[in-house]
């Protein structure tokens, strides 16, 4: 009985508290307000898988900037950060040798222009003139022709009755001077005898001392006078013996000798031929005259004149040229990225084994996507293919061009490069970046926004559905993921709400209410 009597009381109990818990759950959810969500329906469209891969971004273009001539720095105009164009000045080098190669370059054009002028005016005429001088020249070498014809054999033997003359008067004139040197030599012996009587008679007297020492000088000085002349008169005479050669009989004996040769050799006919010979060459040389006049030779000299005027000014641009070379501009447009040298420093050539670049500049702009992808993968790739780039500071969807896919495999993979456009310079070299690549594409497959599909494991995931006014709980089988959106295998009505957010919130059967856009 006691044990009927309890488990009555506690079957009372637990159906007064059963009761109560009921009262109480439809309170709480009278009681609870519902939760605001948004909702949208499934759609059909294009599902395109992807698959993506880690890199980096390279500047497009990276150049060393080196001087063009050799010199020192003398002068920064650009700093590291810098953004520069095309052609703008990064520094200023000083070369002498340049401004003095600008110098002698200007002068030599001055020259060379001068020269061009001095020959426009002068080379025709200069060039007639020669014929004139040429038609001269022959009508003085045809006179001399015709005078030498004439006269030559009657001057030749002219000039040897000339030498017989000569030869014959040396003779007679050698001949008068023998005599007379005979007749000296017989006066200077005579005077030389009556002066030693003297001499001796008054050396007598002195010694006797009956004459001065004054008188008997006078009387030696005489002696000696005479004994001087004597002996002159006898070297005199001595050149007049037989056999004695005389220079001017000799000289006109060999004049005559010569003179005979030439009449015996009939040396006109000689004289005659170089004479015509002497007319051939004028002959020659006016009809190279007539010729330079004929072809207009003067038009040549002038062009000769004006091509080294024309050479002239481009070792002038060559060197104006080096010496704007000495100015170190930027080759792109880009960033300074590296200053290498300061003022002070001397700058070298790229082709010095020592050289050092001034600056470093990058070309941003474009920048280059650079990444590896398995071999397997490398099929999937083309170049001219676009690809979706992102990067960790959240900067999505940057589209880039695949250019470049490495012929060469290292450690199984393949090195791809893309370029980036970056005109507002948002992005920076050497950022790490997200590649997503288009794997594949399906058409007409229900489409969810990613956010709406919670919990997914193995294929499944669970969605929040209005129903009424309150959320139901439903499991759907999805697929791939691509750029926000899941496939959904699981057929939906085109017209099911499916709560996109809030679903931390939610419950099977809690209360919703739907935003209005």
């Amino acid at each position: 009985m006691i044990n009927k009597h309890i488990l009555k009381t506690l079957s009372v109990w637990l159906f007064v508290i059963i009761c109560c818990f009921s009262i109480n759950t439809v309170i709480a959810q009278k009681a609870t307000s519902p939760v605001t969500v948004s909702v949208t329906t499934p759609r059909r469209g294009t599902f395109v898988s992807a698959k993506d891969y880690t890199g980096h971004l390279q500047p497009n273009a990276e150049m060393k900037v080196f001087a063009n001539v050799s010199g020192e720095i003398v002068s920064l105009e650009a700093k590291v950060g810098q953004s520069v164009a095309k052609g703008d000045a990064l520094a200023q080098s000083s070369s002498k040798e340049t401004a003095l190669a600008v110098i002698r370059a200007e002068s030599a054009l001055s020259r060379a222009e001068s020269q061009l002028t001095t020959t426009e005016a002068s080379a025709q005429a200069r060039v007639e003139s020669q014929l004139a001088v040429a038609q001269e020249a022959l009508m003085a070498a045809q006179g001399t022709l015709v005078e030498t014809k004439s006269l030559a054999e009657i001057r030749i033997r002219n000039q040897l009755t000339q030498a017989e003359t000569a030869h014959q008067a040396a003779l007679a004139t050698i001949e008068r001077s023998k005599i007379n040197a005979e007749q000296a030599l017989e006066r200077a012996k005579a005077e030389l005898a009556k002066n030693k009587l003297e001499f001796d008679r008054n050396k007598t007297l002195h010694e006797k001392q009956h004459i001065s020492d004054s008188n008997f000088e006078a009387v030696e000085q005489r002696f000696k006078v005479s004994q001087t002349r004597y002996e002159e008169a006898v070297v005199t005479a001595e050149q007049f013996k037989e056999g004695a050669i005389h220079p001017s009989v000799e000289k006109a004996k060999a004049d005559l000798a010569v003179a005979q040769k030439v009449v015996e050799s009939r040396g006109w006919e000689r004289e005659i031929a170089s004479a015509e010979s002497q007319v051939t060459q004028a002959q020659a040389s006016l009809n190279t005259a007539q010729k330079l006049v004929e072809a207009k030779s003067w038009e040549h000299e002038i062009n000769i004149a004006s091509t080294a005027v024309t050479q002239a000014n481009e070792q002038l641009k060559l060197a104006r040229q080096q010496l704007s070379d000495a100015t170190i501009k930027s080759p792109i447009d880009g960033i300074v990225a590296t200053q290498h040298l300061n003022i002070g420093d001397h700058a070298l050539l790229a082709s010095s084994p020592t050289g050092r670049p001034v600056f470093t500049v990058v070309a941003v702009d474009v920048l280059k996507a650079v990444w590896n992808i398995p071999i397997g993968d490398a099929r999937r790739i083309n170049n001219g293919d676009l690809v979706l780039i992102s990067t960790d500071a959240g900067i999505r969807n940057i589209v880039g061009t695949v250019t470049f896919i490495s012929p060469t495999v290292s450690d199984n993979t393949v090195l791809v490069q893309a370029t980036v456009p970056n005109s507002k310079n948002s992005l920076k070299p050497g950022t790490a970046i997200t590649i997503s690549i288009k794997t594949g594409e399906r058409k007409n497959v229900q489409l969810l926004p990613l956010r709406s599909v919670v919990n997914i494991q193995n294929g499944s995931g669970t969605i929040f559905v209005v129903e009424g006014n309150v959320a139901r709980t439903k499991q759907v089988n999805v697929g791939g993921v691509y750029t926000g959106e899941i496939e959904v295998t699981s057929q939906l009505a085109r017209v099911t709400s499916v709560i996109v957010d809030n679903q931390h919130r939610l419950q099977d059967g809690t209360r919703v209410s739907v935003a209005q856009d």
